[in-house]
């Protein structure tokens, strides 16, 4: 956990790029909470949006700290399979619709998985964050068929979750960046 702290031991660039991804998904968050029912058809467009963009920002973010983090290439990987997963989602919206439980839930295990693996002085709080989106991720794999509403608010508290990570953790990346 701790290799991430050493690879920001130097100036971070970029730092903002993680408070965007986490007001992204605390606005998807809040969009899924107040309008459910109709959220459900609209939720492949936002989803597949909000994927899109997370997986461009995460690129951009371990391209521009490849020489700075040492883990650079974990970042690469997770904003690539965004990447794929936002292309296909927009492409594939009716798909989506019929896969979304599924799709959601195994891309926010993998997220959670991530969430996991991030290490700060403040790692305790990162590792809840990472393990209340795989038990949010696991309940969707484990009942998809409660209905689209059940959906929507597991992953509305999920986005929320991570949300309030990826802001969090800006605010510590801001922090290296200020001490370098």
């Amino acid at each position: 956990m701790n290799e991430l702290v050493g690879g920001l031991g130097y100036a971070v660039k970029n730092w903002w790029m993680s408070l965007l991804l986490g007001l992204l998904y605390i606005a998807v968050a809040l969009c899924l909470l107040f309008a459910p029912v109709s959220s459900y058809v609209a939720l492949s467009v936002i989803f597949s949006i909000s994927i899109l963009v997370s997986g461009v920002l995460e690129v951009f973010f371990a391209a521009g700290n490849k020489k700075t983090i040492s883990s650079w290439g974990w970042y690469l990987a997770g904003g690539i399979i965004d990447l794929l997963i936002g292309i296909y989602l927009v492409f594939y919206p009716l798909v989506s619709m019929e896969l979304i439980p599924f799709i959601v839930a195994f891309w926010l295990m993998f997220r959670g998985f991530t969430l996991c693996g991030y290490g700060t002085k403040d790692w305790g709080w990162y590792l809840v964050f990472g393990i209340l989106a795989i038990l949010c991720s696991m309940a969707i794999i484990w009942q998809p068929g409660l209905g689209a509403v059940t959906v929507l608010y597991m992953l509305s508290i999920t986005f929320l979750i991570i949300g309030c990570f990826r802001v969090i953790f800006s605010f510590e990346l801001k922090r290296l960046h200020k001490n370098k």
